[in-house]
């Protein structure tokens, strides 16, 4: 809703009552209950999947890291 509120191009240089004038009579289309259901659980799998990889390329990087460790050794004093 937020998005739909920040897109109403308005002409703001009138000192105007905008919310009375014409925001109320504005119809802004939402999905029914069941297809937001639907958005968020797919956003959430999302999420999911994202949060999966981000500790997949934690891993990767730990592993580079300990390769590089092996190849180029660093010498005790």
């Amino acid at each position: 809703m937020l998005e739909a509120i920040i897109s109403i191009q308005f002409d703001a240089s009138q000192h105007k009552r905008h919310w009375i004038g014409e925001f109320q009579h504005l119809k802004i289309p939402f999905p029914p209950p069941k297809e937001q259901q639907k958005i968020a659980h797919c956003l959430s799998s999302l999420d999911d999947v994202i949060g999966l990889e981000s500790h997949k390329l934690d891993a990767l990087k730990n592993l580079k890291k300990g390769l590089m460790q092996q190849l180029f050794p660093q010498e005790v004093a």
